[in-house]
């Protein structure tokens, strides 16, 4: 028995009743089977998404990190390659300019030999030095002699030989030295040939030679220079007068020193 509303008890079975009787009254919702299997569905594609999506970013990292390697061992080797080939152009370069230089300079030391007559043939007329003094004149047979010889040493330069800057650069310089010395020698001779002229063609040659001479002496300090740089040391290969002339001498370093293995 249960206690009803004033004091008042009521049966249990009447309460079951009651109960029974509300349930009936107002049901559960019954779920719709096809309400109920969108949204299986829809739960189902959301879980695959889930797991999917991160499946498929790991796969593309792996990928994109088994591309990534070979890609950067490509470019190393061809790196590599660039930089063998470019070390052994430097080589090869190198060896061609020690080449040259060594034989520029043994050819310039001829050609000073060779050039020691006709200075010291135009030096008795034309003293280096001197601008106010004009000695003996040579005579035609002698005058002839000096040509041939500036000649002989101008055609060593008929043929260009390209190499290292600094090398070019002592190549041009001697080249215009015997180009101005050939000149000296031309109005030398003119002057032998015309003494009415003479005084006036005579300080033609002079200028001329002085050029000469100052030429030479700018190139054979870079003909120095440069033996030093590849090697051979110190290597003076001057005119004779060319301080008297305006031109630079050999600096006082012993013949051959700072070569490579020396002092």
């Amino acid at each position: 028995m249960e206690p009803a509303t004033g004091g008042t008890w009521i049966p249990s079975a009447a309460v079951a009743k009651r109960s029974v009787k509300k349930a009936r009254q107002h049901p559960e919702p019954v779920a719709d089977p096809e309400r109920r299997s969108y949204r299986q569905f829809w739960l189902g594609v959301l879980v695959a998404a889930v797991v999917l999506i991160p499946l498929a970013a790991v796969g593309v990292v792996i990928a994109a990190g088994g591309d990534e390697e070979p890609a950067q061992t490509e470019e190393q080797a061809f790196a590599e390659e660039v930089q063998s080939e470019a070390a052994e152009l430097r080589r090869q370069t190198q060896v061609r300019d020690k080449e040259q230089v060594g034989e520029l300079t043994e050819r310039m030391r001829g050609t000073v030999d060779a050039l020691a007559p006709v200075l010291s043939g135009m030096g008795r007329t034309l003293p280096p030095g001197e601008d106010d003094e004009v000695g003996p004149v040579a005579n035609a047979a002698a005058v002839e002699r000096w040509r041939g010889a500036v000649r002989a040493e101008n055609e060593f330069f008929a043929e260009t030989v390209s190499g290292e800057t600094g090398t070019n650069v002592a190549r041009g310089g001697f080249a215009a030295s015997l180009a101005a010395l050939n000149e000296a020698v031309e109005t030398y001779a003119l002057a032998v040939e015309r003494p009415v002229a003479r005084d006036a063609l005579l300080e033609r040659a002079r200028q001329q030679r002085d050029l000469a001479v100052r030429s030479w002496s700018v190139a054979a300090t870079q003909l120095d220079a440069i033996n030093i740089a590849t090697g051979y040391g110190h290597q003076h290969v001057y005119l004779g007068g060319s301080e008297a002339a305006g031109g630079f001498g050999a600096d006082p370093a012993p013949e051959g020193s700072g070569a490579e293995g020396g002092e």
